[in-house]
């Protein structure tokens, strides 16, 4: 994944040329915060005998849990219409796997931000809706709970309340002023391993700088015009918009999941 930086893998079984699962960061987060990592709730290192585990087969770490994605892995004909794609999409299933049966191509994964990239460069897929019109005309800014990471916290912290909330990326905010000042997301365990597990009990920030990502997260106003919003996910690689009001705080979260559903009612 971090070789080719991706967020997913698909994989095949080891006795025959079937895939199987499509491995996830998420399942990854799930699996360092059940099982790599020590009781404690808030421990001052890792337990480097448990995270060690991290080096065994992927069929030993993934346990069959019907509420993860890659073990409902959702699968489409390549030759039937996207449509069901689009329905799962705007569900909050985040990847497709897609079966060429005729054997023309290889099977493939499809993503919601494949979708969103179709339609950013192909507005006019989208005739039913009015891409100037801002995303607070759309209902997509009203002011609402956005689950928060704060500064004064590790990132194991934040990762197991992701963990518990089943997102993948969580706005960071300063514990006194409640700006916004960062993203942590699942794309941040990119190349996590052994060595470097112990990264993991840093404040959030700090971990984010030893992570090389970025302090500064994308955000939106709520009278920003929707193709402005796409454009600026597309441009930036990202998979959340956070929208901001004049103090600079959080008041929404515009996910992919959320512009899926709205084009797919159209």
């Amino acid at each position: 994944m971090e070789e080719h930086n991706i967020t997913s893998l698909p994989i095949y079984s080891h006795d025959s040329d079937s895939i199987v699962t499509i491995v996830n960061l998420v399942d990854v987060l799930n699996y360092i915060i059940k099982e790599a990592v020590a009781d404690e709730k808030l421990p001052s290192k890792l337990d480097s005998e448990k995270s060690l585990s991290l080096n065994n087969q992927i069929e030993v770490v993934m346990t069959l849990d019907a509420d993860r994605e890659s073990y409902r892995m959702f699968k489409a004909d390549a030759n039937e219409p996207i449509l069901p794609v689009l329905e799962a999409f705007s569900n909050g299933i985040h990847r497709c796997l897609v079966i060429d049966y005729t054997d023309k191509v290889p099977p493939y994964v499809i993503t919601q931000t494949d979708i969103i990239r179709y339609i950013q460069a192909n507005p006019e897929c989208l005739s039913g809706i009015d891409l100037d019109r801002s995303l607070e005309g759309f209902g997509l800014s009203g002011p609402r709970n956005v689950v928060i990471g704060k500064d004064n916290e590790t990132a194991l912290n934040v990762y197991r309340r992701m963990a518990e909330k089943s997102l993948t990326g969580i706005p960071i905010i300063q514990h006194d002023t409640e700006k916004l000042i960062g993203t942590l997301s699942v794309s941040d365990l990119r190349g996590l391993n052994y060595e470097s597990i112990n990264n993991l009990v840093l404040p959030v920030l700090k971990f984010l700088a030893v992570s090389e990502s970025t302090l500064n997260p994308i955000t939106v106003t709520k009278d920003v015009a929707l193709k402005d919003a796409l454009k600026t996910i597309v441009d930036n690689h990202i998979h959340r918009l956070w929208v901001v009001n004049e103090d600079k705080k959080v008041d929404n979260v515009v996910s992919l999941t959320d512009l899926i559903k709205l084009f797919s009612q159209a």
